[in-house]
């Protein structure tokens, strides 16, 4: 973590496209701003992105705004609001013209996210491979959640390719977590497996529910926020509370709320 930065920034990467990044980072957004903590979303997927889509953003700020070398008290003329509800989280999208991610630079997003410490966290979604970005972001994240999937033999490969380049270039193997998606999916690779191949078990696995996530994505609503009863909504509301140790923290409210019931019961006798 960047010296005196308060934030907890978690970075979605994967070395494989199309298998979920943006559904985990804007429902793990969404879940965080939730459960209470001041939130912002950053889609640094520049060419491709599709946060602002899922979001249903639209003629908003993007990183493809910013002027290069502005200070970084400015960066936050740029940041938009996402309302669902009574949830509020804070989204900084990719550029809407893939010609504006060419003026991109590194250190501007790094001193913005190192700027940004009123948030107590930061979620950064990627493009799937290893750019100069991938990497300095990488590199101040507190978490690495890498999502894998196990549906073929090509994905798996990456998986395992990418994974261990993650490790070999120093990152702490405790920083790295593999999360599978799409788990239960009718595959002919067992996650048991890839857990082998990985030489790691899953940090947590996401249930396979293509309709649950297509409807969240067409609605603009984070599925962690919707109304459905899905298994995948509860896969990822248990992802947020793993990154915030909510079961201890629960624990420790109903300890203190038998406390105080008992206190209660003894002074009104």
């Amino acid at each position: 973590m960047a010296e005196g930065r308060s934030s907890i920034v978690i970075t979605v990467f994967s070395t494989t496209s199309g298998i979920g990044k943006t559904l985990v980072a804007t429902n793990l957004a969404a879940g965080l701003a939730q459960d209470g903590y001041a939130v912002c979303l950053i889609d640094l997927d520049l060419q491709y992105g599709d946060v602002a889509n899922y979001l249903n953003l639209q003629d908003v700020p993007t990183i493809g705004d910013i002027p290069p070398n502005i200070p970084a008290e400015k960066i936050w003329n740029y940041i938009s609001e996402y309302r669902y509800g009574d949830v509020t989280f804070s989204v900084l999208p990719a550029p809407f013209q893939i010609e504006k991610s060419y003026s991109i630079q590194e250190h501007t997003i790094i001193s913005a996210i190192n700027h940004l410490d009123y948030f107590n966290f930061i979620i950064v979604d990627t493009k799937s491979e290893f750019n100069d970005m991938n990497m300095a972001v990488m590199d101040i994240s507190t978490i690495i959640n890498f999502l894998c999937v196990a549906d073929f033999v090509p994905a798996i490969k990456n998986l395992k390719n990418g994974y261990e380049a993650i490790l070999r270039f120093g990152y702490d193997v405790n920083k790295v977590r593999p999360v599978l998606n799409r788990s239960g999916s009718q595959t002919l690779i067992d996650a048991e497996d890839v857990e082998i191949v990985l030489g790691k078990n899953f940090y947590h696995r996401l249930a396979n529910d293509f309709k649950a996530a297509s409807d969240s994505i067409h609605s603009g609503c984070p599925l962690i926020l919707s109304n459905s009863n899905s298994r995948l909504k509860k896969d990822i509301y248990d992802l947020v509370g793993l990154y915030t140790n909510r079961p201890k923290k629960q624990a420790e409210q109903a300890k203190s709320n038998g406390l105080i019931s008992f206190f209660k019961r003894l002074w009104s006798r």
